[in-house]
Formats: C-alpha cells, structure tokens, sequence
C-alpha cells in the first residue's frame, strides 16, 4: 500500500451540486497535453479506452474496466485549449471542463467536473485524481500507479474531507 496523505484536487460545494476541481502544471507542451487528453491512442494508456467522435457536436464513449460504459457529448471544442462534455451520472448530466494553457516552461491542465450530487463526490475527486496522476506517468514516460490502490486511498481521504471547501 502506498500510504497516500495528499490530495490534488478539491471538492467544491454548492447549493445543490457539487464539483471537483484540478488544477496541475506538466512539464510538456500543450500541444502535447492536448494529445494526451484527446487521442484515443493516448487516453487508453492513462485513462480509459474512448470510441467515437471527439469534436464539437460529437458522442463518444468511456469504456472502464468495471464494465462502466457512459455515453458522452462533446460541448465544446476548441483545440488545443478548451474541451467540454457531458457525462451522464445516473439520471444527471454531469459536465466535464477541461483546459490547457502554456504555463512557463510546460502546460496547465484545469479540470472541473460539475453537477454531481454530494454523495458522489469523493468517488469522482478520487478518479481524477488517479487520472491526473496516471497522466502525469504517460506524459513522463514512467509506470502509473496502481489503480485499485490508490483511488481506494484517495477515496478515503476525500471522504475524510480532505480537499473539500469549508461550508
């Protein structure tokens, strides 16, 4: 077990939905990160395998290993800076924020995933984290860490309370 104490992300919450939120800094170009974050070739070494059209008006679909198959709509999409879908959560359409920017000498990933319910929250911050961390390892060239272990650990933390906005 890795013994994970921190968090990347937070999680915000509102009136009646909650968000995750990231914000990390990648020793890459954005235009490399774009890539990382848009070709199916790429996503399924730290994200998930991803069949469909990933342009502006497009549906793709996440294919997780837990037989986990959402149906997604691309909002908006403007390469290689800003990329906006739908993700259904049960009976809701959550929405995914992603943006890059050059930041120095690399790239800045933020991602905000919005319009979940209080309960999911803590599973949903754990997952990107992982995922952001996954992605940091593709875009090092190194090995990604452990999923089952870590999204377990991250999920504790989270629901700990860690990352979370003060009431």
């Amino acid at each position: 077990m890795s013994e994970l104490t921190q968090v990347l992300g937070r999680i915000e919450r509102g009136d009646d939905a909650v968000a995750v939120v990231f914000d990390r800094h990648y020793a890459t170009s954005a235009t490399d990160l774009w890539g990382a974050c848009t070709d199916p070739d790429r996503l399924v070494r730290w994200f998930a395998p991803v069949t469909g059209d990933l342009h502006e008006g497009g549906e793709f679909t996440i294919h997780f290993d837990d037989a986990d198959t959402p149906a997604c709509r691309i909002v908006e999409c403007k390469a290689p800076q800003r990329l906006v879908w739908e993700w259904p959560v049960k009976d809701m359409a959550s929405l995914v924020r992603v943006g890059i920017s050059t930041d120095g000498d690399g790239a800045r990933l933020t991602l905000r995933h919005e319009r979940l319910a209080p309960t999911q929250a803590p599973g949903y911050a754990a997952g990107w984290d992982t995922y952001i961390r996954s992605l940091a390892a593709h875009l090092a060239g190194t090995d990604a860490p452990d999923w089952g272990i870590t999204w377990s650990e991250l999920h504790e933390l989270y629901a700990g309370g860690a990352g979370s906005d003060p009431y």
